[in-house]
């Protein structure tokens, strides 16, 4: 473990080791690259030293704030709640950094319960990604610190954990909601822990989520991603984000924040270099990739049953036909939610009923394709549970410099925020994608298409597009096709109208399809010569019946800046 006199040891050798290099190069720069980046940013956040700077404060030896009502008093206030991890992580980091605060915080968190046992009443949420390491993280860190007894199973839930990162990818993938709390929990790991294997590979697993991040990054720092786990707010805007403070710190790139994040805090304070995932970032992307794996796959063999649903829910496997009867035994074991008694066969049955409501929560598995070409990217998960409900994906988005472009199944409001944050898509898309070119065909599962007209679950799709956002804006036939600096973008939209100020479509049960182009001045020359290739563009589908297959099938045909895309549903 490092506490504060190992910190203040390295920075007086970090200093003496830069005094030797100034008088021998002539160097003005005490750091370079990230380190010189991270140092700008702590200099910045004790000036304001409000909430999340108090981190930063710790690592600097300087007094937090202890009055009533203060920092740690509110933080403390907070522990016992459903989400207390995300505080807790905090705290954990403080207690690092310095013992000043051990009378304060220790006897508030000793108590915490750190995993689910049986009989004790469970209220915290430890089964997503980022609350599952954020709660592994902080009970190996004080276990290490103080030698409180914790669950047997601790440490091999948490090499399970990294494996599986290293091994796999994020379930969470690209989710700038949840990332930087997982990045957060990895580097307390990546910077504390006394074991060198945890250690080496919660560095290597942050730096993997750092750089997928940088991947999706275009040249202003606008980070937006097709998503496992997205909201809103973070697709409205470039900027002022806990993840755009993380991009700025790397990168210099996007807007300066003006305060310490929860995430920022952290990456500041981390005595690694991310020189390497800075030097990442490359201005061009054109890939396609894999990751993940099954859902019922063989990965969390070894583990109690109990261990291995916690696992499975991690990858939004809640309530998935496959591992249903594992969620109800561990509903049981736990007696969690108040809920008593599950028989499993209803579990299998209720699952496998509303297959299109579960089956599509699952993040385990996914298949990118990601466009990036200075200001303008453009990604999509391809095929994914396409007709099924939607939860929290954002199965595509296109950034045009630093405005978000995408569209969505659901009710068509005039504030686009009365929509759920859970529920992104009534139904989701299936995606074809070429380069900076995506076909995008709806076709709702007969189960959503047939409780629409008597529930919420709106088949309409509205395009989030905004003129006023725009630099200029252009027409042509069904396209809608707009500027923002030197970037393009051109949506082909299945109908025209218009409600609630939104562009939109409604069509018959919610099958339509919509397709997206992207260019910019080094690709496409003026913004006239990308309308112009617009212009030249076609499209075709059909709805027949095939003997063949005993049923009718869907068929769209794309063609457009010389690519060709066409399926046949």
């Amino acid at each position: 473990m490092m506490r504060k006199g190992d910190i203040f040891f390295r920075k007086v050798m970090m200093t003496l080791f830069c005094l030797f290099c100034f008088v021998a190069t002539g160097f003005i720069s005490v750091y370079a690259g990230t380190e010189e980046n991270k140092a700008a940013h702590r200099a910045m956040a004790v000036k304001i030293a409000k909430s999340h700077e108090q981190v930063i404060l710790a690592y600097e030896g300087r007094p937090l704030d202890d009055s009533p009502g203060g920092y740690l008093e509110s933080k403390l206030g907070s522990v016992s709640g459903a989400k207390a991890d995300f505080t807790i992580i905090s705290l954990v980091r403080i207690l690092y950094f310095t013992s000043a605060y051990d009378d304060m915080i220790l006897p508030v968190l000793e108590p915490v319960l750190y995993w689910p046992k049986q009989g004790e009443e469970v209220i915290q949420n430890y089964s997503s990604e980022n609350h599952m390491i954020m709660w592994l993280s902080s009970a190996y860190l004080l276990k290490q610190r103080e030698g409180w007894e914790m669950d047997s199973l601790l440490e091999d839930r948490l090499r399970h954990f990294l494996d599986l990162k290293l091994t796999y990818g994020f379930y969470e993938w690209n989710s700038a909601v949840y990332l930087p709390y997982t990045l957060s929990a990895l580097l307390n790991l990546a910077d504390f822990a006394g074991d060198s294997d945890i250690r080496a590979d919660a560095e290597s697993a942050a730096k993997r989520l750092l750089t997928e991040m940088l991947r999706l990054t275009n040249d202003v720092g606008a980070f937006f991603p097709v998503s496992g786990r997205g909201k809103l707010s973070k697709y409205e805007n470039a900027y002022t984000h806990n993840h755009s403070a993380l991009i700025y710190i790397l990168t210099q790139m996007g807007q300066a924040p003006t305060g310490a994040t929860a995430a920022s805090g952290f990456l500041s304070t981390s005595e690694i270099n991310f020189d390497d995932v800075a030097d990442s970032w490359t201005p061009t992307v054109n890939i396609s990739y894999n990751f993940g794996h099954p859902i019922n796959d063989s990965v969390h063999s070894g583990f109690p049953r109990q261990d291995r649903t916690f696992f499975q829910w991690s990858a939004g496997g809640y309530y998935h036909p496959d591992v249903a009867a594992d969620t109800a035994y561990t509903i049981n074991y736990y007696d969690m939610y108040g809920v008593q008694g599950i028989p499993i066969w209803l579990a299998n049955l209720s699952s496998s009923v509303g297959a299109t409501f579960s089956r599509s929560s699952v993040l385990s598995q996914a298949k990118f394709d990601i466009y990036k070409n200075e200001g303008v990217t453009l990604s999509s998960v391809d095929a994914y549970y396409p007709g099924y409900f939607g939860w929290q994906q954002w199965p595509w988005v296109a950034a045009v410099d630093d405005i978000a472009v995408w569209t969505q199944s659901g009710p068509v409001y005039s504030d686009w925020g009365e929509r759920s944050d859970l529920n992104i898509n009534t139904h989701l898309p299936r995606v074809m994608q070429d380069g900076n070119v995506a076909l995008i065909m709806y076709w709702p599962n007969t189960e959503i298409a047939m409780a629409s007209p008597f529930s919420d679950v709106d088949t309409d799709v509205a395009l989030h597009w905004k003129d006023s956002d725009f630099d200029e804006v252009d027409s042509y036939d069904r396209w809608i096709i707009g500027r923002k600096g030197n970037s393009y973008i051109a949506v082909y939209r299945y109908r025209t109208g218009i409600k609630n100020d939104w562009p939109y479509s409604q069509a018959n049960n919610g099958r339509q399809y919509w397709a997206v182009v992207v260019g910019n001045s080094t690709t496409h020359g003026k913004f006239k010569d990308f309308v112009h290739m617009v212009e030249q563009s076609r499209t075709r589908e059909s709805y027949t019946w095939k003997w063949s297959k005993l049923r009718s099938v869907y068929y769209v045909l794309v063609t457009v800046d010389g690519k060709k895309i066409e399926y046949t549903w």
